[in-house]
């Protein structure tokens, strides 16, 4: 919470010091005067100064002093006389409910920037005290809300806000600044009562309106998107691994000439039968156990045989016949797959082809149907010429001649059939590749045991043609070599294998937990609390509108509260549109005055004070204003309420001398704000 005790400003001249030093209460303070131009707005403009929300007053431009007036900087009158402003600054004395600070910040001076504030830890009768700590923070410049150093930064912390991380328009999260969300219920004289958050300065937060009211009344909505950004994120990670782990298994299968089947290709939670039925099948088409086994058979018979070649010339002669034909076999095949890819290749480059001049075509067409929309006599000058934009042919514009072609599309059709024609051929170059894909892992597998073969048709010959009776067969050998490698590439197979499954089972662990994260958020973004918060928001706000006597409306029970901005709105659009000059502050008091209703009530994030700088405009009643000023007083100590009004009538003087004195503060400002210190 906020709570704003005490306001010095001291304005040095050659002729002593000039200012005021007034104190607020808790409940509602009125800054009174009975003419205009006495300072009322003067004094606000210095609350909002020294809290470093002089954007709130003047934009972007007003950064700094520029947004106070040349009493703080210039000059002060004084019985007719004018004295010049020396120097100039301003101490606010503030609370959190807990702890008092006051705040000192520059206005004019010569050896002190005013971006500079000075945060002294006590209030403001205690600064003589020695012991009393300070500290300088910087203000609206950069990081001066993120930093430990930038006071809005420190501010943030000493009010026990935690201000949400929001997207800017360029895509970057910040913090949802405070001058954004005092903007909601400071409402300075100048801009604020144009329309309902019409002081809020331009920070670059996406949707910064909505975020406010977000944040000020405490909806999980915000809290919800950042969920959904979050399992979002956590999602695509998860589908991009598990798709880099396929891919690595694939490879590794493949690269062994093996296949797999029932391979989960997208994340899902897994079973343990799942994970069972994730087999390896060998060349052979067995698995890797039965393979292996297989190979350690081969191997023991292989070791029964004898080793010279002249013991076994027979067989020998007979399996390089065999291991022959397996080679022209083979061949055959590569050819085949050759040629396959070599056709696949020249189609897909074709398809690209075309699917490049479809795009032109495209972007032309639309392009043409832009510049026609827009009233472009060149957009239209081939269609006035009877020529088509798309194949050039000459179109003929008299429907009696024998030789005329029916059915010309308009270039609106013609953009729509050339899409629908790109998305046929994208389809079928996605296919072309996929099946390429397969076609290349074939081949791959066919070299390598190709490569094989011709090694053992070598061996066995060089064993045929032998010379030496008593030389061991090299083929019986190579074949034992062979085997032994075989078996040890099967036994790593399974090894990683195994490991890829434990990658699955923590794949599958992490969706299964994205999917109950997900599951606990609302369907559609917006949980039930939030429905009884803008419910809440809605009801306070029509009957605020009620008792101000709001009568634009035929029928208050048209007003929504919209779920896109979080504003009122009439069959959907903006109030303001329907509502008379007066009943727009009507509006403004009531939608301000629940925000603060909805956050007491559900125990939201605002911070407990509302300033209003001269309420009464647009020659508002004076029986609606009684109804406003009640309204304030009924929210008592819950909260504090600064109000600067004119009493420029007698019905105002009425309203405020029938109220409770108990329940109200008044600042009373005769002539001019900024009076002499007496020492």
């Amino acid at each position: 919470m906020l709570r704003i005790n005490r306001l010095r400003i001291e304005i040095n001249t050659v002729n002593g010091i000039y200012g005021i030093d007034e104190h607020f209460k808790d409940g509602l303070n009125f800054v009174s005067s009975i003419d205009n131009t006495c300072g009322k707005s003067s004094i606000l403009a210095a609350i909002y100064y020294c809290l470093g929300f002089e954007q709130i007053l003047g934009g972007v431009s007003g950064i700094g002093s520029k947004v106070l007036t040349s009493a703080f900087k210039n000059t002060i009158e004084d019985n007719g006389k004018s004295w010049s402003v020396t120097e100039s600054g301003a101490y606010l004395e503030i609370s959190n409910g807990l702890e008092v600070i006051t705040v000192y910040r520059t206005i004019k001076t010569e050896n002190k920037d005013n971006r500079l504030i000075t945060v002294f830890y006590g209030e403001y009768n205690s600064l003589g005290n020695p012991e009393i700590q300070s500290e300088d923070f910087y203000v609206n410049i950069q990081n001066a809300a993120t930093s430990s150093r930038g006071f809005h930064s420190f501010l943030e912390n000493f009010l026990h806000l935690e201000l949400p991380l929001v997207r800017t328009s360029d895509g970057i999260e910040r913090k949802l600044y405070l001058q954004l969300i005092f903007s909601a219920m400071f409402i300075e004289q100048k801009h604020g009562w144009s329309d309902i958050l019409s002081g809020m300065p331009i920070f670059g937060i996406r949707e910064s309106k909505k975020r406010v009211l977000e944040y000020i009344i405490g909806l999980d909505t915000l809290k919800n998107e950042k969920e959904h950004e979050r399992l979002n994120g956590i999602k695509t990670e998860i589908e991009n691994e598990w798709k880099k782990l396929i891919q690595q298994i694939q490879a590794t299968v493949y690269l062994n000439s093996c296949n797999i089947i029932n391979l989960p290709i997208h994340p899902r939670v897994l079973s343990d039968k799942e994970y069972s039925r994730i087999v390896i099948f060998t060349e052979t088409d067995l698995t890797i156990e039965a393979r292996s086994e297989q190979l350690s058979a081969e191997y023991e018979s292989l070791c029964q045989l004898k080793p010279r070649v002249t013991d076994n010339f027979e067989a020998i002669s007979k399996e390089l016949s065999e291991t022959e034909a397996t080679i022209l076999d083979f061949e055959e095949k590569l050819k085949i797959l050759t040629q396959k890819l070599f056709s696949l290749n020249q189609i897909i480059n074709q398809l690209n082809s075309n699917i490049q001049l479809i795009c032109a075509d495209i972007r032309n067409n639309e392009d043409a149907a832009r510049l026609q929309k827009f009233g472009s006599e060149h957009a239209t000058e081939q269609i006035s010429v009877n020529v088509c934009p798309t194949c050039k042919q000459q179109i003929q514009d008299n429907l009696l001649e024998a030789n005329v072609c029916s059915g010309f599309m308009s270039i609106e059709e013609n953009i729509r059939h050339l899409k629908a024609q790109k998305s046929m051929l994208v389809f079928s170059l996605n296919g072309r590749k996929n099946t390429r894909d397969e076609i290349r892992k074939q081949k791959q597998d066919y070299e390598s045991r190709l490569l094989t073969l011709r090694r053992l048709a070598h061996t066995l010959r060089s064993d045929l043609y032998t010379t030496t009776d008593a030389e061991a067969s090299e083929a019986i050998m190579l074949k034992k070599i062979e085997i032994t490698q075989k078996i040890e590439q099967l036994s790593q197979l399974k090894n990683d294998l195994a490991t890829f499954l434990e990658s699955f089972r923590d794949l599958s662990d992490r969706w299964n937990t994205y999917l109950d994260q997900k599951s606990k958020l609302p369907k559609k973004g917006v949980s039930k609390s939030d429905i009884d918060k803008v419910e809440l928001l809605k009801t306070y706000f029509i009957n605020n509108l009620s008792r101000y006597h709001y009568s634009s409306l035929p029928s208050l029970a048209e007003i929504e509260i919209s779920k896109e901005s979080l504003l009122p709105t009439v069959d959907g659009f903006d109030m303001k549109f329907d509502s008379s000059a007066s009943d727009g502050i009507r509006m403004i008091w009531a939608f301000t005055m629940a925000l603060l209703q909805v956050s007491i009530k559900k125990d939201g994030n605002h911070p407990g004070v509302i300033i209003f700088d001269e309420p009464a405009q647009q020659s508002i009643v004076p029986e609606d204003m009684r109804s406003f000023i009640h309204s304030a007083t009924e929210i008592g100590s819950k909260c504090q309420i600064i109000m600067a009004i004119t009493l420029n009538s007698k019905e105002l003087i009425q309203i405020i001398n029938d109220l409770d004195s108990e329940k109200y503060h008044k600042i009373s400002i005769t002539e001019k704000a900024f009076k002499h210190f007496e020492i």
